[in-house]
């Protein structure tokens, strides 16, 4: 099991479901915070194959928030009868083939029509209200016809898993602090994207990138260039994003760590699986790093893990699956998990195993009166 096939739900258990509680992966960006929606199962004598909105689903004047999930939506219609009051509009995985009918709604804040059919980002460039901008999981292309909108306000724009090959029409977001590409077509990052001065989140996952240029962003914190075709480091890269806090490189063919790593010094997550390294270099800089994921890669000694105590905040790492593990081979397992909690004695996760961990109980005395529970 490696960082890249878990997840964690954070509740807790007790002491003897310890060990079967996974360990938590690296995020994949915002494209992860759902999963693409379960349609459900549709019978032909069930109705009608689509329903709309003002007919089958009745919208009400006074509300100010539009929510229909699987409802078989294909048409935006009848919303002139909330008008200017409506702030949230929120169709996920309906059968939207298009923007259209929205004149009326002139103060919407959220525009949500994630996992629908459509082509084309048209008829909202008066929406200048807009903070929430979600097109998630739909067959879009472009992103050109944004050029024409200004959307003072926008804080968030989601175009993840779409056909999209090239960032454009967004340098006048300035005020945008998140922006999701994951599962596209792009190439390469644009230069112009250096207008985008608040940007915070910067998710480009599962793209054709080859190259990390990437022009100076001072406000951003989180990168994912996971799943892209990398495999040369750029120095200007780690001096344009010094601020950085999360960096997801995994699954690419990045050599060994350059020098110039020393410069994130704020990291806090680091996520290199599956990538091309055969060394783990100590960067006594990084004093913040807690979060390393070095799995699947092509380290051969095992005296590379004493470098980590050069990371003193590392609480969790994995290593599991480079040659120097010998996985199979019990003995050389345990060598392996030694060496780490040698290097690393205040660890708390290795792979897929917590250790150092302790359970802490406080009662009241009651259990006392429960059925099953005898006290020592």
């Amino acid at each position: 099991m490696s960082a890249m096939d878990v997840d964690e739900s954070g509740a807790e258990a007790p002491p003897e479901a310890m060990e079967d509680i996974p360990p938590p992966p690296p995020p994949a960006g915002p494209s992860a915070r759902r999963a693409r929606v379960q349609l459900p199962e549709h019978h032909e004598d069930e109705g009608p194959t689509y329903y709309r909105l003002g007919v089958d689903y009745p919208v009400d004047p006074d509300d100010d928030e539009v929510l229909h999930q699987c409802a078989r939506i294909k048409k935006l219609e009848s919303l002139e009868v909330v008008g200017p009051k409506l702030r949230k509009l929120c169709l996920v995985a309906n059968c939207v083939e298009k923007i259209e009918n929205l004149e009326t709604n002139v103060n919407l804040e959220h525009l949500e029509l994630y996992q629908n059919l459509l082509k084309k980002i048209e008829n909202i460039s008066h929406l200048h209200n807009l903070m929430v901008l979600d097109l998630s999981f739909n067959k879009i292309r472009s992103m050109e016809t944004l050029a024409a909108c200004s959307f003072p306000r926008l804080d968030r724009l989601y175009l993840s898993s779409n056909k999209i090959t090239d960032i454009e029409g967004i340098w006048q977001f300035t005020n945008l602090k998140m922006l999701e590409l994951g599962s596209n077509r792009i190439r390469a990052v644009p230069p112009e994207i250096a207008s985008l001065v608040h940007l915070e989140e910067l998710w480009l996952g599962k793209n054709k990138i080859i190259s990390m240029t990437i022009p100076p962003l001072p406000a951003l914190r989180h990168l994912s260039l996971q799943n892209n075709r990398l495999e040369v480091w750029e120095p200007a890269f780690f001096q344009n994003l010094s601020g950085l806090t999360h960096l997801y490189l995994g699954h690419n063919n990045l050599p060994d760590l350059p020098e110039e790593f020393a410069l994130l010094a704020g990291l806090v997550e680091v996520d290199l699986v599956r990538n091309a390294i055969t060394q783990i270099k100590p960067i006594p800089e990084l004093r913040k790093l807690e979060e390393l994921w070095m799995n699947d890669n092509k380290i051969e000694d095992l005296g590379q893990i004493a470098n980590l105590s050069a990371f003193p905040s590392l609480k969790t790492i994995y290593l599991e699956r480079n040659p120097m593990q010998d996985l199979g081979n019990k003995e050389a397992e345990q060598r392996y998990q030694e060496a780490i909690l040698q290097a690393v004695p205040h660890i708390q996760q290795i792979d897929a195993e917590r250790v150092n961990f302790e359970i802490k109980v406080i009662t009241d005395g009651t259990e006392r009166h429960v059925m099953g529970i005898r006290r020592s």
